[in-house]
């Protein structure tokens, strides 16, 4: 005796459904285009500016105003900088001996396998050697200046660099760095690190030349925080 109101009321309600529906496909899609527009005006307004996007987590994600180098360089310092893929000052490397004595003597043995294992991002227009993208530093030493790299971290003018713990392995693979001790830093070079977790850092490969700064950063919009997001299966020590 209920059957056909019940299926009155349910041919009735169809049409209702899909007004729900169609309303529901046409507000996604405007706060989709709304979010497209945002984005493009953004990716204008970044240009305009001499904004770049950093999308590691080694410093905050996020957009930095890049400026001229900076005539001195100085402790706490942004930069923007190339790597050195060289070995100009003969520092001597820990972890995976084998594939250091099978690399040529002048190479850079942190930066040859960081490039054979991809760990870094690359580009066929970047500024840098063999197309990688330039990294995003902080200055944390310069030139007479000590850094001690320890097993628990990095020392350098007088202060522990916060999360600064050598990473000697990532998912099992052992991870090449300077070996540990004391190091000056020679004129004409500065010694970089970065906060975030399992950022590749000068305790890896070494001090950079000064030369290879490309310019001065300013963090702009970035997202506090971002740089320890990234949660790798490391070891230290």
């Amino acid at each position: 005796m209920n059957a056909e109101p019940a299926t009155r009321d349910l041919r009735l309600g169809i049409p209702r459904m899909r007004r729900v529906l169609v309303v529901t496909v046409h507000v996604l899609m405007s706060l989709l285009m709304l979010l497209v527009f945002a984005f493009l005006a953004l990716l204008t307004v970044a240009r305009a500016q001499h904004w770049v996007f950093n999308g590691t987590t080694c410093m905050p994600l996020g957009f930095y105003r890049l400026g001229p180098k900076p005539k001195v360089v100085r402790d706490g310092d942004y930069v923007m900088l190339c790597p050195e893929l060289g070995n100009p000052l003969h520092l001597r490397f820990a972890g995976a001996q084998a594939y250091q004595k099978s690399l040529p003597a002048d190479t850079n043995p942190a930066m040859a396998q960081a490039i054979s294992g991809n760990w870094l991002e690359f580009s066929p227009k970047g500024p840098c050697a063999k197309g990688i993208m330039p990294f995003a530093k902080v200055v944390a030493a310069i030139p007479g200046q000590q850094v001690m790299v320890a097993p628990q971290g990095v020392r350098a003018n007088g202060r522990w660099l916060p999360n600064s713990a050598v990473v000697t392995r990532v998912d099992g693979i052992p991870v090449i760095h300077v070996a540990y001790g004391r190091y000056v830093v020679p004129k004409g070079y500065f010694w970089d690190y970065a906060p975030g977790n399992f950022a590749y850092t000068s305790a890896y490969y070494g001090p950079i030349p000064e030369d290879h700064i490309l310019g001065s950063l300013k963090p702009v919009l970035v997202i506090p925080g971002s740089e320890y997001w990234y949660h790798p299966k490391v070891q230290h020590g």
